[in-house]
């Protein structure tokens, strides 16, 4: 036959039993305890210091004790006395700021609360708390947690629980009431209802921030993803340039650097970059994360007014960056690589025009449609319908002289394409004409009457004359000597670097850089073409090809 298993007392149980446990001359527990002839016990001190000051008798029954040396301690009631005072002393408050103590203990023995009541507005030790259990008008009453500031569960004018909700009107802002605090125009719901409410509101705020936290991670990888590729693609540039520099002498080593310093500055900015888009999209997860545990918080919060008062205010969260259309900016810079090129040695030339290459299979992506605008063109010039080919004719045309127009150059330009990203690359074949202008010219450039084609009056072009002279009008001008005679003439504009590049596009060799050009802000760039006088062979357009894109 199975022993039942012992059943163990409750703590209100125990603090009863306790009472017997206590001296009834000093009223605290037991010390060394003996129990007289009479049946009464008492501390061993306490008899004594009563024999001494009083008489031989009994302090309860009066009765006769006789000597002292009769006493002996009872070391089982000791004992029992001992696990009580450990038992009460577990838990007795230790000043914690994490325990709430029983509002009813005396001061001097202030035990833990067990539970916190939010009608009476006070907490209890589990000897106090059975009333709550045993009384009916009592077990009504909401019992949570210990809670260790009742103050702001209560109206600090009425003295009431606050047990009322006011949601926001006009004129009135939202708070929670006791019933004596309810005005005439209130409207008011318990507590209970506006949490049930407040929590679903919650529910669907933690949805939408969760939402942007997936939209935010997201993000953060795409930029992770575009800066690996972008400093892949780096690194295999720099893998590239270091092979041509191989091969070149020791008096080049300084070149050498100036071609490899632009990449690793532009490493370290798109790294930069990536740190700085990761921080702030890793520090918008943290305080997103960090709102949905307050409301985490709120919803398991059992006392509905303090979740309530600790409702956010603005669950918007104010301040918050829209990442939608926030790039990065992966994009390649491409002048440096052409003033490094302008100091190198004639006999290396060849090694560098490897540079060439690489520069033009960047500038593909920026193949743009150019297409020419006949309200620019010189009168003399014919555009054809398409906008492609531009040729100079003996008869001038009968066309409005608009502010737009060239009047005494033969000149042309064409619509705006510089650029919704900054960059443009286009070609035109020029095959066997013997003079030409191909450029970019600035919307502020004069049109009118003697021009001056010179980058600090809006003109960056390539120009051939005379007898297969090519020149840059440059400030002064750089005459170009030039291995062989371009038919097909690349330009590239990228104005974030100030550059303009002109390139033998059959060869990908490069012709020549204005680098370091000052584009005014907010003025527009358009593409500049002159055909010069028909003559001879030069009776041939000039013609904008599309773009064949570089193996």
């Amino acid at each position: 036959m199975a022993c039942a298993s012992p059943v163990r007392p409750s703590l209100g149980s125990a603090m009863k039993a306790s009472q017997h446990l206590r001296c009834s001359i000093c009223l605290d527990f037991y010390t060394d305890p003996v129990t007289t002839v009479c049946g009464h016990t008492f501390c061993l001190t306490c008899l004594d210091r009563n024999r001494h000051y009083n008489d031989t008798g009994c302090p309860l029954c009066k009765n006769f004790l006789g000597g002292s040396g009769q006493l002996r301690v009872n070391v089982v009631l000791k004992a029992l006395v001992e696990e009580e005072v450990e038992a009460l002393r577990a838990n007795t408050c230790s000043g914690s700021p994490d325990e709430v103590p029983c509002d009813l203990c005396p001061a001097s023995r202030r035990l833990r609360a067990v539970k916190s009541c939010l009608v009476c507005l006070s907490s209890y030790c589990a000897e106090h708390l059975g009333p709550h259990v045993d009384r009916l008008r009592l077990k009504g009453h909401k019992l949570v947690a210990p809670l260790g500031d009742l103050d702001q569960r209560a109206c600090l004018i009425h003295g009431r629980a606050l047990e009322l909700y006011r949601p926001k009107c006009e004129g009135r802002d939202t708070a929670c009431l006791c019933t004596m605090c309810v005005e005439e125009g209130d409207v008011v719901i318990p507590v209970e209802t506006a949490r049930d409410r407040k929590k679903s509101e919650w529910g669907k705020i933690k949805s939408g921030i969760k939402e942007q936290i997936r939209e935010r991670e997201n993000k953060l990888k795409e930029f992770q993803t575009l800066a690996l590729d972008c400093k892949t693609q780096i690194e295999a540039e720099m893998k590239e340039v270091k092979g041509v520099f191989v091969e070149v002498m020791k008096a080049v080593r300084r070149a050498e650097e100036e071609a490899l310093g632009p990449l690793e500055e532009r490493k370290r900015r798109v790294d930069e970059e990536e740190q700085k888009l990761q921080r702030g999209l890793e520090e918008e997860i943290g305080k997103f994360e960090d709102f949905v545990t307050r409301l985490s918080q709120l919803e398991d919060d059992e006392d509905h007014v303090q979740s309530l008062q600790r409702s956010p205010s603005d669950p918007a969260l104010k301040g918050m960056r829209d990442w939608t259309d926030v790039a990065m900016d992966t994009d390649l810079s491409f002048g440096t690589l052409r003033i490094t090129q302008a100091t190198m040695m004639t006999d290396i030339e060849a090694e560098f025009e490897k540079l060439t290459s690489l520069e033009m299979s960047r500038i593909q992506k920026f193949l743009a449609d150019v297409t020419l605008d006949p309200d620019t063109a010189h009168p003399h010039l014919i555009v054809s319908k398409d906008g492609r080919e531009v040729s100079y004719g003996d008869e001038r045309l009968d066309v409005s002289d608009g502010p737009q127009r060239f009047d005494t150059f033969s000149s042309v330009l064409a619509h705006d394409v510089l650029f919704s990203s900054g960059r443009a690359y286009w070609e035109v074949e020029v095959g066997d004409k013997t003079g030409w202008d191909i450029g970019v010219a600035s919307e502020e450039a004069n049109r009118k009457g003697a021009i001056s084609f010179k980058p600090r009056d809006g003109y960056w072009a390539l120009v051939l004359y005379g007898e297969g002279q090519y020149a840059a009008l440059d400030d002064p001008r750089v005459s170009l000597s030039l291995q062989t005679k371009p038919r097909k003439v690349g330009v590239f504009v990228d104005r974030k670097e100030g550059l303009v590049s002109f390139y033998d596009a059959d060869v990908k060799g490069h012709i020549y850089s204005f680098t370091g050009c000052s584009f005014s802000m907010g003025l527009r760039l358009f593409p500049y073409f002159s055909p010069h006088l028909s003559t001879g062979q030069n009776s041939e357009p000039l013609v904008i090809s599309p773009v064949k894109h570089c193996t």
